[in-house]
């Protein structure tokens, strides 16, 4: 692999590669949905869940964990790896063998990786973080036997976004009030709450457990609506009118309101024994795994551009207008016409991360990647 080709320097910043390999997934899964390609309900399911999560998760932790570790070494064997076994995962599964094996060995792999890291930069301050990646590998290899519950597995996402958005969110409030403020004369600096994501952790985390162990649904439903009770309060940190007129801490704060709502009702509908899960489910899906997803691709590719001055570029806000639809779609409109079922939402999801595609695509080509600036 050439050093100063396009292609190396993706894998050398694995980020780069596992977004747009993400983004292209994505793209691929609504295809798969608005053409009704072989079985599509379970092909689409793979691919958004596992493939398209694997690839995301691995992106954001290959490109974070060696920074907090201070691991300094060349990351183009764990990319290269990583990525290999993620297409031999697709490919398995397009021909009609079992993909889900390779998945399985993906999380091995990445929370072994992880750990390894962590550990020989002496960093124990991420216990959750391991045990969310051991707690996933083990819906997989579960899956194997039993199964796979895509449930418990889309509420450990959850769980990791929770993590992830903590320290994303620090960096989103003290560039806020950098803005707000001045570099130079900025003297307060933003520390989101440690115990309020600590406990909204922990309640979704329980949540996946309680579905991968099919505890009685009231059980579940208490949890999952503590949990989206415990999501809400995290508003509280951001009421200041400054953080409500900056574009990406208003973004944020928006992706933690939707999420809230969608867990508590999720938790209630539960509790009071209606009907309306599969929806719930698919609007956490859509908004919660694949809005914070989107969101954080955004933040950190742009901070990982040399870009210091966050400023998040129109698709980049367009996306979240579109998630919107489509979970409105899916949510409350695909009773009454069955295009918005399943059409409409992947149009719209589909858009979403072919605008990122492309857009990001050319930031990765026209600018080197940088360290976060501090």
């Amino acid at each position: 692999m050439i050093k100063d080709s396009l292609i190396y320097d993706f894998f050398a910043h694995p980020m780069r590669i596992y977004y747009i390999f993400a983004g292209i997934l994505a793209i691929f899964g609504a295809l798969v949905l608005i053409f009704r390609i072989g079985d599509f309900i379970s092909f689409h399911q793979f691919i958004f869940l596992e493939l398209f999560c694997a690839a995301a998760f691995c992106g954001f932790l290959f490109t974070a964990v060696p920074d907090w570790a201070n691991y300094k070494k060349s990351l183009m064997s764990y990319s290269i790896s990583g990525f290999l076994i993620l297409i031999l995962a697709l490919i398995s599964q397009i021909l009609g063998f079992n993909g889900h094996i390779f998945i399985a060995i993906f999380w091995s792999f990445l929370a072994l990786v992880v750990s390894f890291w962590l550990i020989l930069g002496k960093n124990y301050d991420n216990f959750a973080l391991i045990f969310l990646l051991f707690s996933i590998t083990l819906v997989e290899i579960l899956g194997l036997f039993y199964g796979l519950n895509s449930y418990a597995l889309l509420h450990c996402y959850v769980a990791g976004i929770i993590l992830i958005g903590f320290r994303v969110s620090m960096t989103l409030g003290n560039l806020a009030l950098d803005k707000k403020f001045g570099k130079d004369n900025n003297t307060y600096t933003f520390i989101p709450n440690p115990i309020l994501k600590n406990i909204s952790f922990l309640s979704i985390i329980t949540l996946a457990y309680a579905t991968l162990l099919n505890l009685n649904l009231e059980t579940q439903g208490f949890i999952a609506f503590g949990a989206g009770l415990i999501t809400l309060s995290l508003l509280a940190q951001w009421h200041y009118k400054f953080f409500l007129s900056v574009h990406y801490t208003l973004i944020y704060y928006i992706l933690l309101l939707g999420s809230g709502i969608l867990y508590s009702a999720f938790g209630l509908n539960l509790l009071l024994g209606l009907d309306f899960s599969s929806k719930i489910l698919h609007g956490i899906t859509i908004w919660t795994l694949l809005g914070f997803v989107f969101f954080i691709f955004n933040v950190s590719s742009l901070r990982h551009s040399g870009q210091v001055v966050l400023n998040l570029p129109i698709c980049g806000k367009m996306g979240l207008g579109f998630l919107f639809i489509a979970v409105i779609s899916r949510v409350f409109l695909s009773d009454f016409w069955d295009s918005f079922y399943i059409t409409v939402p992947a149009i719209f999801v589909g858009l979403v991360f072919l605008m990122f595609s492309g857009r990001y695509f050319i930031i990765y080509k026209n600018n080197p990647f940088t360290d976060d600036p501090k």
